[in-house]
């Protein structure tokens, strides 16, 4: 993209600031933000007020190596039930609205032994909660190629919830993907 797209503009605000209020906004116990240095240095303050942070710098890491640095870090910072899940939305999915969030928190707190993906127009996507006992798993090798390998290893633990946001499938990659969101 030629800069850090988690900091360009999306409706006058950073594209991971469309992706963090809606997310606190909706019913999470809590968000760990996994980035660069140089996004949390970009972003102020206010958008990053009841978010642990978490920095990777190692450009050479995929985002499975993010999600394993959040569940350390959220492990770090509070104390894990059985019962409890994590939820896993990447930076570049602004549009997700909060009752997208909501319907995904939700559906897990009514299915704990399951895996929740999110879906529009019966495509999978983001946000993903899975449950914590299989955070195990996630750091395991088997998951080194995403995590997209958990699911499929657990195809009969899988409940998808239809969302309204387009956003829940559509990530921002490519310059034409940015224009899109103008």
């Amino acid at each position: 993209m030629g800069d850090a797209k988690q900091l360009l503009d999306v409706g006058g605000q950073t594209m991971l600031s469309a992706v963090l209020k809606p997310l606190s906004a909706s019913r999470v116990d809590g968000i760990v933000l996994v980035t660069h240095s140089a996004i949390a240095a970009g972003l102020g303050k206010e958008q990053l007020r009841d978010v642990f942070v978490a920095i990777n710098d190692d450009e050479t890491t995929e985002m499975i190596d993010s999600i394993r640095i959040g569940l350390s870090t959220w492990r770090r910072q509070t104390t894990v039930r059985e019962r409890d899940g994590f939820l896993v939305c990447p930076g570049d999915h602004p549009g997700i609205g909060t009752a997208d969030f909501d319907a995904c928190v939700d559906a897990y707190g009514n299915n704990p032994d399951r895996i929740v993906i999110a879906t529009h127009n019966h495509r999978r996507g983001h946000p993903i909660v899975f449950p914590a006992s299989f955070a195990s798993f996630v750091r395991s090798e088997p998951c080194d190629a995403g995590l997209n390998v958990l699911p499929r290893a657990n195809p009969d633990r899988i409940l998808t919830v239809p969302c309204s946001s387009p956003a829940v499938t559509g990530d921002v990659d490519t310059p034409e993907d940015y224009r899109r969101l103008h």
